[in-house]
């Protein structure tokens, strides 16, 4: 998921949505839902490149930006096993990456979805 953020929005209730377009002209999409987010204002993003990302254990999302700042995703404690995760990614080819809710990863795709559950 490298490449410039060509949109960034916060949608109803409180959710952000990045599209990213990767180096090949391939679209990648970043959505939150139980999450906080930085910097507050997602406008700030567009036209800025992610250069590298890393996750935390915790499933914190962390994109080091082209001009040095940085984009975090820090998910929000859930009760609910049920709840939707804090975060996902998805691939140009469909393949999602989930985090949450809890410390829960999967991923899915166009092979059977796998799934974590620490």
């Amino acid at each position: 998921m490298r490449g410039t953020i060509v949109s960034a929005q916060i949608a109803y209730p409180n959710v952000l949505h990045l599209e990213i377009r990767d180096a090949n002209s391939d679209l990648w999409r970043l959505a939150t839902q139980d999450a906080e987010w930085s910097p507050s204002d997602p406008s700030q993003l567009i036209g800025r490149s992610v250069k590298d990302v890393d996750i935390e254990g915790s499933g914190e999302l962390r994109c080091r930006l082209s001009d040095g700042s940085r984009l975090d995703v820090k998910p929000s404690e859930q009760a609910n096993k049920d709840d939707p995760p804090n975060w996902e990614l998805i691939s140009p080819n469909g393949v999602a990456l989930e985090f949450g809710p809890g410390l829960r990863w999967q991923i899915s795709g166009a092979d059977a979805p796998i799934s974590s559950r620490s």
